[in-house]
């Protein structure tokens, strides 16, 4: 992390997704990286053979974007790797989103140290098979970058330097085990440094683990961090200036129902931990927008920012004609004449290798995924190239889809756009269908049912609204055929 940049995380990103169906994705990443020059090729003593993908996969599952590869045999990418790679996120948005999202427990930091379980025999804790369910029975809940922010924030508030060395993240911040100790964190520092009296350190592996974070954190928009053997962490300019807006951020990602709660550990609990991590959650306020971002300069977007999918029906007398087609997306899969288990559905398993090419990833998978999940219903599904994403003929009834990629930056833009759009469609389809129909826009996020969108479509435009939570379709409608055929 200490030398990443966002050509490095979009190119290994790009291979992993171009060639994640490939007979031997490793090699055909590998090479990719190596003939374009993207950060080192790691050729192992024993084979002689580059093994960059092998050891640079960690960063991306580590940052969400990708699904463990112990978890799956396919490179499978997050909605959120889906989005960097759309250019809908920018690189300083996903690094300092994740950072402040990234939590203990976690899904993908399992393994506990010998020295670890020696401590813990003989105690309650002693039947802990791995290092989140540890954490989980110990009463951890923490968000580290969080903690950081709380912590900087605090020791400025009392007019102390509003910096962490290296000993001190060491030897205070990675004694806490939930954010709401950072009051007495920061006290205890501001302590050591006027009474000289401090805490022990805890040892060469949890430096090593500090300053792995201070280099992540100095990543992020809202930190920085010195860049030596001995690093200081302070606010950066930026984080400053937009002080307050970040301290809303960490209100709300301090709520202990927005934290990730391993249930078994069971390779369901971890595959969960990714969709959600990985996810993008309108639950989490907008970043503010840094210059190089609101410039939609190179180094934020490696091939440039996404833009408006601006089709419009074909221009006839009467505002245009939806012409339909049935729709090209998808092929289910049907063994022994079954129908797909549709309780596995996600927007991950209806990958399709052909539409993750496009310029809009994501929002061409969740087309697929409300297709296929319509399909699966028995429902008949149709698209217009010139207009709507979907329409859905089922029961004597059509439903008219319109679907947006968002973030919670563009979020409320898109839904109004999305808005006009699906009315618009609504009436060129009256035109050739007397069937009733329900008009649904579908969002690419995680919405959260206390949302005001939620009230604002179901109850105050009698709309539906379609989500993606942990991965799957979530369907938000008083119509009970709208529950039927999406859920």
């Amino acid at each position: 992390m200490g030398v990443v940049t966002s050509a490095h995380l979009y190119h290994i990103l790009w291979a992993a997704n171009e060639f994640s169906r490939n007979d031997d994705p490793a090699a055909d990443i590998n090479n990719y990286l190596i003939v374009n020059a993207q950060l080192t090729a790691n050729v192992r003593e024993d084979s002689g053979q580059p093994e960059g993908w092998r050891d640079y996969q960690q960063m991306l599952s580590e940052l969400g974007l990708i699904f463990s590869s112990k978890l799956t045999s396919l490179v499978t990418l997050t909605t959120l790797g889906l989005a960097y790679l759309d250019g809908s996120m920018s690189f300083s948005e996903i690094m300092t989103l994740q950072a402040l999202r990234l939590q203990y427990p976690n899904g993908h930091h399992l393994q506990m140290s010998p020295p670890l379980k020696n401590a813990i025999a003989g105690t309650p804790f002693a039947a802990a098979r791995n290092n989140a369910e540890l954490q989980h029975r110990a009463g951890v809940q923490i968000r580290p970058a969080v903690l950081a922010w709380r912590v900087l924030r605090r020791l400025q508030q009392r007019n102390s330097a509003a910096e962490i060395s290296i000993d001190e993240f060491e030897s205070y911040l990675m004694r806490c085990s939930t954010n709401a100790e950072f009051p007495a964190c920061a006290d205890a520092i501001i302590r050591a440094r006027t009474q000289g009296v401090t805490l022990p350190a805890l040892g060469d592996r949890q430096r090593r683990n500090a300053q792995d974070w201070m280099k992540f954190l100095n990543n992020t928009t809202v930190f920085t961090a010195t860049d030596d053997r001995q690093p200081v962490l302070s606010l950066s300019a930026f984080g400053m200036q937009h002080a307050e807006e970040i301290d809303a951020m960490c209100t709300a990602l301090e709520t202990s129902s927005t934290f990730w709660k391993p249930g078994a550990i069971s390779k369901a609990d971890r595959t969960r931990w990714y969709a959600e991590f990985g996810a993008i959650d309108l639950a989490v306020p907008e970043l503010p927008k840094t210059e190089a971002e609101a410039k939609a300069e190179k180094a934020e977007f490696v091939e440039g920012e996404e833009q408006e999918d601006t089709r419009i029906p074909k221009s006839l007398p009467g505002g245009g004609r939806v012409e339909l087609r049935a729709f090209q997306g998808i092929e289910i899969q049907q063994s022994n004449n079954q129908l797909p288990n549709m309780g596995n559905l996600t927007i991950q398993s209806v990958y399709s290798a052909e539409l993750t090419k496009t310029a809009h990833r994501l929002h061409d998978q969740m087309v697929l995924l409300i297709a296929q999940t319509c399909e699966a219903k028995g429902a008949t599904v149709f698209d217009d190239p010139d207009s709507v994403d979907l329409l859905v003929q089922h029961q004597q009834r059509e439903f008219i889809v319109e679907v947006k990629s968002v973030t919670p930056r563009n979020f409320i833009a898109r839904l109004r756009y999305a808005l006009g759009q699906v009315l618009h469609y609504d009436f060129l389809r009256s035109a050739d269908s007397q069937l009733p129909r329900r008009k649904v826009i579908a969002l690419t996020a995680n919405v959260p049912s206390n949302s005001w969108s939620v009230r604002f479509l179901n109850n105050h435009l009698d709309m539906d609204l379609l989500t993606l939570e942990s991965g799957k379709l979530r369907v938000h409608s008083p119509f009970q055929a709208s529950v039927q055929l999406f859920g």
